[in-house]
């Protein structure tokens, strides 16, 4: 079913509650009880659109990067890339949504700071990354890495990392 074809029908079956919503004891048309379960089969197919989109996600390599919020008040996410240790992109929301990272990766990056599934890489307390084995970048510093990086201003991105422990500095 495409998007548009299920606006349609919630317009539609909107239409029917309005003109059909009546305080009777019994259902006045025979049409009650399928239209009843409009909304619920409105939600199933929600819900297998953003599984799909999950999987289409998964198989697709420019989408296969962690999603990062920057911070919680920020519209900002940091696509960074855990086997290249680099950013692969910064987007707002809608240009991720655009780009076609499926809303559930960027809803669990609203909630928890990252769209990591598994053990919390890049949620709210997770205290950093490795840097392409340059150094040590804290996550409140990810998102002006990313953009100094992506940009191409790779000396103000080393500037922004720390030193691995037992170094004195960044490697560059």
């Amino acid at each position: 079913m495409t998007s548009e074809r299920q606006q349609e029908i919630t317009a539609l079956y909107s239409t029917y509650r309005q003109r059909h919503d009546h305080p009777h004891a019994f259902d006045c048309c025979s049409a009650h009880a399928p239209a009843d379960t409009v909304p619920e089969l409105l939600d199933e197919v929600d819900r297998l659109r953003e599984e799909l989109a999950e999987t289409k996600a998964a198989q697709n390599p420019r989408l296969r990067c962690l999603l990062v919020k920057a911070a919680p008040d920020r519209d900002l996410y940091v696509g960074w890339s855990a086997s290249c240790e680099m950013p692969a992109g910064v987007w707002s929301r809608e240009a991720a949504i655009e780009y076609g990272f499926p809303r559930s990766r960027l809803d669990r990056a609203d909630a928890n700071g990252s769209s990591d599934l598994s053990c919390g890489d890049g949620h709210w307390d997770d205290s950093g990354f490795v840097a392409e084995q340059r150094g040590w970048l804290r996550r409140d510093r990810l998102a002006d890495y990313a953009v100094a990086y992506l940009r191409g201003d790779e000396e103000a991105a080393f500037d922004l990392l720390e030193p691995f422990e037992g170094e004195k500095e960044v490697r560059r």
